[in-house]
């Protein structure tokens, strides 16, 4: 179990993920957000996902992506002047602690933030994301108007409801162009599990091939349990090569 602090203003919560399985690894059927969006409804069928903030959604996937795979994130760009690729690596919780060190602090009982200058904000939601850039502000705008001075309700929003879809300078190792990369947890984190289906099966194979378990009960095993057992099978083959 994944336990994700979701807190919204004075009344603490948190979004429990159930351990992933074959069967969740299955079902996933995109490399966008809104596959991530079901990934996350299925591991947490107790919350209603599309009612939390976007906020709350990434760093529930961040804190998925930690207990999966690590921190790290390895990833490949192209350099816009070169066109040549070179590989960078993010570390997923310095992100979110750097995210956490800048936070102002949790919303009001309402979900909202009170700015300097009297308007009242909240966190934006998928349905706000859905509709489209364009009126978004206006959207999360409880109390005032959206209009006058919209660059500082984005910067409050970047630092009071910050997300995983981040823009980040490089230089490019082989030309020394500066460029710029964008990272999409979302999209990182699906795209990771779709390229591991083949591994899947050799997993579902291996352990029906030893112990005679059909496809369904395997792939409601937990993913750890999954890779225990298939570690299991592989060490007792060596031995056994070993000793022939």
């Amino acid at each position: 179990m994944i336990a994700v602090d979701v807190t919204e203003g004075e009344v603490a919560s948190q979004l429990d993920l159930r351990p992933l399985t074959g069967a969740d690894e299955l079902a996933v059927g995109g490399q966008d957000a809104a596959a991530a969006l079901a990934l996350l409804t299925r591991l947490a069928p107790d919350r209603t996902i599309d009612s939390m903030s976007v906020s709350e959604i990434d760093r529930g996937l961040a804190q998925l992506y930690i207990g999966l795979y690590g921190p790290r994130a390895d990833c490949r760009a192209a350099c816009a002047a070169c066109d040549d690729r070179y590989d960078f690596t993010l570390d997923l919780a310095e992100i979110v602690a750097a995210q956490d060190a800048e936070h102002p602090g949790p919303p009001d009982r309402d979900g909202a933030w009170t700015l300097r200058d009297g308007r009242r904000v909240r966190a934006p939601r998928p349905d706000d994301l859905a509709q489209g850039p364009g009126g978004l502000l206006a959207r999360v705008t409880v109390d005032g108007d959206a209009t006058i001075d919209p660059d500082a309700i984005s910067r409050f929003l970047d630092v009071a409801a910050p997300i995983m879809t981040l823009d980040f300078d490089t230089r490019c190792p082989h030309c020394g162009a500066d460029g710029s990369v964008r990272f999409d947890l979302a999209v990182y984190l699906m795209h990771r599990l779709a390229g591991e289906r083949e591994f899947l099966w050799r997993e579902t194979h291996l352990i029906a091939s030893r112990y005679g378990w059909s496809r369904a009960e395997i792939l409601a095993l937990p993913r750890d349990d999954r890779r225990s057992f298939v570690r299991l099978i592989d060490g007792e083959d060596a031995q056994r090569r070993w000793s022939s």
